[in-house]
């Protein structure tokens, strides 16, 4: 671990990992419970439209508009105007989600063919942890923060409106805001997570530590506890470990989470827990 810490690029590839798996996971456990997984998937993807819109700009207006910007413009936009047919259509939401998501990746590859990016293609797919800079962890630390302080301070109305849907209309809870603030949330962390582990694999970050948090803890305050220290150790033990074996590093940290996965399911099937019920998306 010495001699590992010695190299800057490997501790700020260690500290992305460490403020952006927890808050993932942590974000996951209100994704799954709403059962927005496929939602949040198809944004990650989607990211990689956003970098080829950046590039482009750059080639069109020959200026070097940060990337991070556009995809987060990108993935703003697209998260609204799903949110907008979930709300103002009678089609299902896997089917807005479905020709959004093919519609919005078949631009992307059109984009960069007609660029002439295509060595582009393994970074936006796999990520590029390792070329995190100071800049990028600040802003990294300002999004989790940001992110943590929202989903805590919003916790009541959300758990209401995932686990008792009717109390919380009765109520008063203006769920169509809180779902679209949701949506916005999911956009910003496939922006900002994009460079940890690319398009493909970072909708596991989101949705594999909840799961796997599900099957051990039984209720949703132990889920908001357990998921975030599983996305810290996933993080921790994937960075660590594919410096030791030579391996990539995002697929690494999803590999570890899925193998943390695979220990509760063997823990739960041993100790039947309590279920934490699926609850489907708030209309």
């Amino acid at each position: 671990m010495h001699d590992f810490l010695q190299y800057e690029f490997l501790r700020n590839t260690l500290l992305a990992a460490m403020l952006l798996g927890p808050t993932c996971a942590l974000l996951g456990v209100f994704v799954t419970l709403r059962g927005m997984a496929f939602f949040s998937d198809a944004l990650a993807h989607s990211a990689l439209t956003g970098v080829a819109l950046g590039y482009l700009v750059q080639e069109i207006f020959h200026f070097q508009v940060p990337l991070l910007l556009v995809v987060l413009l990108f993935s703003f936009g697209l998260a609204t105007v799903m949110a907008y047919f979930f709300e103002k259509t009678r089609l299902r939401a896997d089917t807005i989600i479905a020709f959004s998501f093919t519609g919005s990746v078949a631009l992307g590859v059109v984009v960069i063919s007609a660029l002439g990016k295509y060595r582009l293609i393994d970074g936006l797919l796999f990520g590029s942890i390792h070329a995190n800079s100071r800049t990028d962890l600040v802003l990294q630390a300002v999004f989790c923060t940001g992110l943590v302080a929202f989903l805590l301070a919003n916790v009541k109305p959300y758990a209401l409106t995932i686990l008792q849907p009717e109390l919380a209309r009765a109520q008063g809870v203006n769920m169509q805001r809180l779902n679209y603030f949701f949506a916005m949330a999911i956009a910003a962390t496939v922006a900002m997570g994009m460079k940890m582990v690319g398009a493909l694999l970072l909708s596991a970050l989101i949705v594999v530590p909840p799961a796997a948090a599900k099957l051990v803890s039984g209720n949703f305050r132990g889920m908001l506890v357990i998921a975030p220290a599983f996305g810290l150790i996933a993080a921790v033990a994937g960075v660590t470990g594919s410096n030791s074996l030579g391996l990539p590093t995002g697929p690494t940290i999803v590999l570890t989470n899925v193998a943390v996965l695979l220990v509760c399911l063997v823990l739960s099937s041993l100790k039947k827990s309590p279920k934490v019920a699926d609850t489907p998306l708030p209309n």
